[in-house]
C-alpha cells in the first residue's frame, strides 16, 4: 500500500521530516506556569495543601494552604476559602481567610479579600475590595510575629506588702483643693 514517508522521499528527493514527540508533561507544566505547581480553573480541592514549591491557584480551594518557604498566587478565576501561610502571597481573585506571609502580601486591583493580613510588607492596589485588618509586624521564622517571640523582660520578684504604721501613711490630698 501507500507509505507517505516513502512517497514524500520520492517526490522531494530528501527524507521525510521525523515527527517530534510532544515534550514531557513536566516540561509543558513548567513552561506554562513558570516554576511551581498550578491548580487549574476547573479543579476544586477541599483540605490541607502543603508543599515545597511555588503554587498558582486558578480554581477553587477550601481548607488551609501552608507553603512557608514559597510563594502563593491566587489568580483572577480563583475562589479560595482558606487560611494561607507562605513566603509571599499575591491575590488577584477572591479569598476568604487570613493571610500570613514572611515577606510580602499584595492585593491586586481585581481582588476581593475578606480576612486579616499579616506580613512585614502589605500592598493594596487601588480598586481592590478588602475587609479585614492589616498587621505589618515582621514575622519570625516560627510563623509568629516578632513581638510574640522576643524575649520577655524578667518579671520582678513578687514582694509581700508590709503593713505601714499610721504615722507613715501618706496624706490624701483633695484634688479640688489643689486647683484653687
Amino acid at each position: 500500500m501507500w507509505n507517505k514517508r516513502e512517497e514524500e522521499q520520492l517526490n522531494t528527493g530528501r527524507p521525510a521530516a521525523a515527527v517530534q514527540p510532544p515534550p514531557p508533561a513536566d516540561a509543558r507544566h513548567e513552561a506554562a506556569t513558570g516554576a511551581g505547581a498550578a491548580i487549574g480553573p476547573s479543579i476544586s480541592i477541599v483540605g490541607e495543601l502543603t508543599g515545597d514549591e511555588d503554587l498558582t491557584i486558578l480554581g477553587k480551594v477550601e481548607g488551609t494552604i501552608s507553603l512557608p518557604k514559597h510563594s502563593v498566587t491566587i489568580g483572577r478565576t480563583a475562589k479560595v476559602t482558606a487560611d494561607i501561610r507562605a513566603k509571599t502571597v499575591s491575590v488577584e481573585g477572591e479569598v476568604r481567610g487570613n493571610l500570613q506571609a514572611a515577606e510580602q502580601i499584595l492585593i491586586r486591583r481585581t481582588a476581593t479579600m475578606l480576612g486579616n493580613l499579616a506580613a512585614p510588607r502589605v500592598g493594596l492596589e487601588d480598586g481592590c475590595r478588602f475587609k479585614g485588618s492589616v498587621d505589618m509586624e515582621s514575622v519570625a521564622p516560627g510563623g509568629r510575629p516578632a513581638s510574640e517571640t522576643a524575649a520577655k523582660p524578667a518579671e520582678a520578684p513578687s514582694a509581700k506588702p508590709i503593713a505601714a504604721s499610721p504615722e507613715r501613711l501618706p496624706l490624701k490630698q483633695d484634688p479640688l483643693a489643689a486647683r484653687s
